[in-house]
């Protein structure tokens, strides 16, 4: 099982990865938080926010803030959401499952946040009977 865990984990990093190079035209997501929170602008505020809420066992209501008032124009939006999703899919299938949250639910997120930026066609990119 620990073979197809880590399958599947691997590639939930790779779709990321394949819209992050079309979208973005980066090789890797990553949305950096600045050091210093008084730095930070509506989009790092967000992300510390969903973040920890999400650490708190509260993950949807995290992905509701994430979706609320998506700044669809704003590529480093699109890029903190797939840091969200990259970041849920670090969590212990036990941790997502105790938060009434599932990787599937992690693949569907992802292909959700793209949605918003007119990015499509991802779907079918992880095997979802196997999650």
């Amino acid at each position: 099982m620990a073979v197809q865990d880590d399958y599947i984990l691997r590639t939930i990093g790779n779709l990321v990865t394949a819209i992050g190079r079309l979208a973005l035209g980066k090789d890797e997501v990553n949305y950096v938080l600045p050091a210093d929170e008084s730095q930070d602008d509506p989009v790092a505020e967000k992300y510390r926010r969903i973040r920890s809420m999400a650490e708190a066992g509260q993950i949807n209501e995290a992905e509701n803030l994430l979706f609320d008032e998506v700044e669809d124009t704003d590529p480093s939006y699109l890029e903190m959401g797939l840091s969200f999703y990259l970041y849920l899919n670090e969590f212990s299938d036990d941790f997502l499952y105790s938060s009434g949250y599932s990787r599937e639910e992690i693949v569907d997120g992802i292909n959700a946040i793209a949605r918003e930026f007119g990015i499509s066609g991802f779907e079918n990119f992880v095997d979802t009977t196997m999650v």
